[in-house]
């Protein structure tokens, strides 16, 4: 016999349905389900109803897979470009550059913005003609040609011609004077060759060009790139003297220093952070005095430790000071050298010249004696020291050149230097110019060495090499 239920539990199970009910109407199931039934067919409604009626067993409802939208291809883009993918892209690069390390990113973005001038391509770069033209090309959408990055493109190319040496007729062209200066000037030039360091200097050229050129950094001028007709290697036949003959311009060079000669110097040196106190050429110090320029340095070096600078910066600074504390300079404003450039020490050679080597100098029909003071860049030839300039050009200054044209001949005779390096003795560079050029045939008629005075000169003579 079956038990039958109180109704206290009938109306209690009944209430809690109602409840049920009620609350899971406050869930996102019962709208799910509606979308799904409104997403099926008509004809998949029927046969579920079918099967609701059928009293089928459905455990879970089985997932329907909703048919995907075709993909459309975008419309063709009428231009002779091809469409990319729209996937991230880098820009392409129009030149083969060599590696270049770059300095990382600030650690955190600028608290305010930097007044400050936008620069024109055409004044990265003095003599650098510009020649701009754009082109504006028919294409498809504005949407499609967006993410084309072919679709706006900024080419760069620049051509720069690459001079051939000049030879023995050629320089004539630059001065014709020079046979007349140089009588054996025909026998002289008929065996030369062009030295390597021609094609060695114009190679570091090239380099400083594509380095610059790949970020657009402030490119080589075109006066500094073409500074050198010609490196010639002569050797006289009869005295077998050699000869290292480049031919360029001339840049005012103002360094160096010396205690034993002048103790003080002027106030926009000694607190210039540009002048260098020190030339390749030197010699140890002759006295106590101590170098002008090394409280300034010993005090760089001070604060470049107390802020933390750079191991390179630091090292440097010691390095000055030194060489500062032991040695003596030449000084531009008062001695004749010429710079020769850091290219010159590259390999071996007879014809290879060093600090302190004899030299002549060659304007128009004027001869200029000297020695070999100091390297410069790598990639540039024609310096000479603000006397020498001044002794050419009297109103050449630290800005102003005395020769702008490659009309300056400098004549190195390498391995003239003194067994003893000190401070020119003008006497003896006088005399010992006079016989290197005798070696090479002498001067010609009406033309003489021009003399130079030692400005520094003590009451008791020259001082000597």
């Amino acid at each position: 016999m079956k038990r039958r239920q109180s109704p206290s539990f009938v109306k209690i199970t009944l209430s809690l349905s109602v409840l049920l009910v009620a609350v899971s109407l406050c869930t996102p199931y019962p709208a799910q389900l509606l979308r799904a039934w409104d997403g099926l067919g008509n004809s998949q409604k029927v046969k579920l109803k079918k099967r609701v009626k059928a009293k089928h067993n459905i455990k879970k409802p089985c997932p329907i897979a909703l048919a995907k939208p075709a993909p459309v291809a975008p419309p063709e883009l009428k231009s002779q470009h091809a469409i990319l993918p729209s996937h991230p892209w880098s820009p392409e690069g129009a030149f083969v550059m060599p590696a270049i390390a770059l300095p990382p990113f600030p650690p955190a973005l600028p608290e305010r913005t930097e007044a400050g001038n936008y620069e024109h391509l055409a004044t990265m770069s003095r003599g650098v003609n510009i020649k701009s033209n754009v082109n504006f090309r028919p294409a498809g959408k504005a949407s499609v040609a967006r993410k084309n990055p072919r679709s706006f493109v900024v080419r760069v190319s620049l051509d720069i011609s690459l001079p051939k040496a000049a030879d023995g007729k050629g320089l004539l062209e630059v001065n014709p004077a020079l046979a007349k200066v140089l009588p054996k000037y025909e026998c002289l030039m008929k065996d030369s060759a062009v030295s390597k360091w021609y094609h060695s200097l114009y190679l570091h050229k090239q380099n400083r060009v594509r380095k610059n050129a790949s970020t657009l950094s402030r490119l080589l001028d075109r006066h500094n790139f073409f500074d050198t007709d010609t490196i010639l290697e002569i050797k006289d036949p009869d005295s077998k003297r050699r000869l290292l003959w480049f031919q360029s311009d001339m840049d005012v060079v103002s360094d160096g220093s010396d205690g034993d000669r002048m103790p003080t110097m002027r106030k926009d040196i000694l607190e210039s952070d540009y002048y260098q106190p020190t030339t390749s050429y030197r010699w140890l110090k002759r006295s106590a005095t101590p170098n002008p320029l090394l409280p300034y340095w010993e005090g760089r070096l001070a604060k470049l430790r107390k802020n933390r600078g750079s191991a390179s910066a630091i090292d440097f600074a010691e390095r000055t000071i030194f060489d500062l504390k032991k040695h003596s300079f030449l000084l531009a404003d008062y001695d004749p050298f010429i710079v020769i450039p850091l290219t010159f020490r590259e390999g071996r050679s007879l014809y290879k010249p060093a600090p302190g080597d004899y030299a002549v100098v060659i304007v128009g029909k004027k001869v200029y004696p000297a020695i070999v003071g100091d390297y410069g860049p790598n990639f540039k030839t024609g310096e000479a020291s603000l006397r020498l300039s001044q002794e050419i050009n009297p109103r050449a200054t630290v800005y102003s050149r005395p020769i702008s044209d490659l009309q300056a001949s400098y004549l190195v005779f390498p391995g003239t230097r003194e067994v003893e390096s000190g401070p020119i003795n003008y006497e003896r560079l006088y005399t010992r110019c006079n016989e290197l050029l005798e070696e090479i045939g002498g001067l010609g008629a009406g033309i003489r060495l021009h003399p130079m005075v030692d400005k520094l000169a003590p009451k008791n003579g020259n001082r000597r090499r």
